[in-house]
């Protein structure tokens, strides 16, 4: 029996711990527990060491979070896209184009939106839609 890609890549390893420690990271540093200790460190910085070490220590930690929040944002904004195409796909009246259009240069996306501002403003688009309502009102009518 063959597993599928995604079972592969779940098997754990570093990507896997990457991203489980990127985001327990990224939610211990969004809480207000993270500014107390990091202004503790610091201040304790400034006392035992000079200004220029806790500013190399201050610069390399930065440059890590960077990392640590972009890997987390990355994630998430693959599952958001991932869930919108779906509501594309299952929606039977939405454009087939839409769906991935976050990988799309930006010109074709300014196209696709120029597209959909011209249907809106079109009074017949909206009439060849059916209503969401149509079946309750045939329901009620035939009553």
């Amino acid at each position: 029996m063959t597993r599928s890609k995604l079972e592969r890549t779940n098997d754990g390893g570093l990507d896997t711990f990457f991203s489980s420690f990127a985001t327990w990271i990224a939610k211990w540093t969004g809480s207000h527990w993270a500014l107390v200790v990091a202004a503790v460190l610091v201040i304790l910085c400034l006392l035992v060491t000079d200004v220029e070490t806790t500013n190399l220590a201050i610069a390399i930690v930065t440059l890590l979070m960077v990392f640590v929040l972009q890997n987390t944002q990355n994630r998430d904004s693959a599952a958001f896209h991932l869930k919108l195409d779906e509501m594309v796909r299952a929606e039977p009246h939405a454009r087939d184009e839409i769906r991935g259009v976050e990988s799309k240069s930006h010109e074709e996306i300014g196209e696709l939106a120029r597209e959909d501002t011209d249907t809106l403003r079109q009074p017949s688009a909206e009439k060849d839609r059916p209503s969401e309502l149509e079946p309750i009102q045939k329901e009620v009518q035939h009553e």
